[in-house]
């Protein structure tokens, strides 16, 4: 028989952080109803903390990284050549390449039926049909084109590859530009090399105002619940704290602070964007509530998702990146995973309890993470058992896997990839339109930008992209210090033996060195 339910549990509120009146999730300020959750309440001591880290970093390259931008402005004054080696180089082997698409290649491409991009590039798809294709989308950018500043040109362009990953890379077939119809290919000369500009910059807008942000503010509302709902003894808390600190001020300012980039406050020397918020806004929308499709529905009145901007849902395991990078990533996430499943089994019964009714919490905040009820089920006893015993099945440690990878690995190896590129070959701002047509005279590289456009973009680059640790993964240390936690703590030890294992063992390039890895969200 099924014992009685039980009272619920009650403990002090000395038991939570901040006394249980922590932080919690809410729509956000700054768009109520397209972004994830806000924390706009974030916890005093926290925000001091990031002051006197983050923030005071921030401050002196305000103060005193000018003379070095605008030296570097002077010397590079103009966009420099992007040859097709390098397009491709930075559109299906870096970090952009996470925007590489298997979209055209579905079996049967039952899935995408009615997918856009098989009409733009059916003339391609038709004449190698046994060839694989792959699509990267930026046509993101449709409504910040009526936003930009004047005499700055953004422009939705969506670029085709073709064929297996060959040192890295795939080959450049085609750039379509959607609101023109105009098709380009590598024969047509100018109008080919003007194009590839545009697609780095809608690249650029959506790895750093897009993409990259569902890195970001999704897991706002994962970290404010967990240090509300969860006991400051719990194994999780102490598990997750680590990879939450600093986050809650850092994503609050970036979207709600005048002086934030995404305000692009011209004033300031890094305000480098072709846009004000009002513009920006658009691309974070687009990354986070998806796009539609063209045609919207399918003949039944159904509607049909752009491929390339789902709506955001939280995946139990990366999204699958067809590149060297997405290979990086996942080397990282199998170490993470094996650590994480091992301290998820190690949780005792009694935090069962804790655990359900945080994650229910999450659950209403963040789509697609598992619910209490999902994770545990109730044995004849009344008692709490997870759903399967097979720990690499089970919901709870696939959640804290993704969470302690997307706040380290995913989020860290994005800044620093990416701030590596040449910003002469990926410009925010554009100053001449684009192509017309299939000939147009040669390009004149020193009109498509100015001085200030290259003096901003550095500036931009140092203040946010450049990757500026507080905490690294390699040293953490989780405070499993309690009595009978000895295989806690060596599960700690040998998951950073691991660490270090898994960059001498990569059969990739080296996207991120270790120990330049943050272990939360700082910058």
């Amino acid at each position: 028989m099924k014992a009685a339910q039980p009272l619920p549990k009650v403990r002090p509120q000395s038991d939570y952080l901040y006394e249980r009146r922590g932080p919690w999730p809410q729509p956000q300020p700054a768009h109520p109803f397209g972004f994830a959750p806000g924390v706009v309440h974030v916890p005093k001591n926290e925000i001091k903390k990031w002051n006197r880290t983050v923030g005071l970093r921030y401050f002196r390259t305000i103060l005193f990284y000018w003379p070095a931008a605008a030296w570097y402005a002077w010397k590079h004054r103009s966009l420099e050549p992007l040859s097709d080696e390098q397009f491709e180089e930075y559109l299906t082997h870096s970090s952009l390449s996470k925007f590489i698409s298997n979209e055209l290649n579905e079996p049967k491409r039952t899935k995408y039926a009615y997918n856009e991009k098989l009409r733009y590039f059916a003339e391609f798809l038709e004449k190698e049909p046994r060839q694989t294709w792959w699509v990267s989308d930026f046509t993101l950018v449709k409504d910040l084109k009526k936003l930009t500043y004047p005499g700055i040109y953004v422009e939705p362009t969506i670029a085709l590859f073709k064929g297996p990953l060959v040192n890295g890379k795939r080959k450049a077939v085609a750039i379509y530009f959607p609101d023109s119809k105009l098709m380009l290919t590598p024969e047509d000369g100018n109008a080919w090399e003007l194009a590839k500009y545009f697609v780095m910059q809608g690249a650029s807008l959506r790895i750093s105002l897009s993409a990259h942000a569902n890195l970001h503010f999704p897991y706002d509302s994962i970290n404010a619940i967990s240090k509300s709902a969860l006991p400051k003894d719990s194994v999780l808390l102490r598990l997750l704290l680590p990879h939450l600190e600093l986050s809650l001020e850092l994503n609050y300012s970036v979207l709600n602070s005048r002086t934030s980039p995404v305000q692009n406050p011209k004033p300031l020397p890094y305000a480098a964007l072709p846009s004000d918020a009002k513009g920006l806004m658009t691309l974070f929308l687009y990354g986070y509530h998806g796009m539609l499709n063209d045609p919207p529905t399918d003949p039944d009145g159904k509607l049909l998702e752009n491929p390339s901007y789902p709506t955001f849902h939280l995946h139990l395991e990366p999204n699958t990146f067809h590149s060297d990078y997405g290979d990086f990533l996942m080397a990282y996430f199998e170490t993470i995973r094996k650590f994480v499943h091992a301290v998820i089994d190690l949780i005792p019964q009694d935090e069962f309890e804790d655990i359900k009714i945080w994650a229910n919490y999450v659950h209403q905040y963040v789509p697609g993470f598992p619910s209490g009820d999902e994770i545990f089920r109730e044995d004849e006893m009344g008692n709490l058992q997870y759903h399967t015993t097979m720990v690499d099945e089970n919901l709870l440690a696939k959640a804290i896997a993704n969470i302690v990878w997307d706040l380290s690995i995913g989020h860290a190896v994005d800044h620093y990839d990416y701030s590596t590129i040449n910003i002469n070959h990926m410009p925010f701002c554009i100053r001449v339109p684009p192509p017309a047509g299939k000939n147009i005279p040669p390009v004149d590289r020193k009109k498509m930008v100015k001085w200030i456009d290259i003096f901003r973009h550095k500036y931009e680059r140092q203040m946010f992209f450049v990757a500026r640790n507080v905490s690294l993964l390699k040293d953490v240390r989780y405070d499993f210090n309690k009595p009978g936690e000895e295989k806690l703590r060596g599960l700690n030890e040998r998951f950073l033996k691991e660490l270090h294992e898994t960059e001498r063992n990569l059969k990739v390039y080296n996207y991120i060195p270790l120990d330049q890895i943050a272990r939360s969200i700082q910058y």
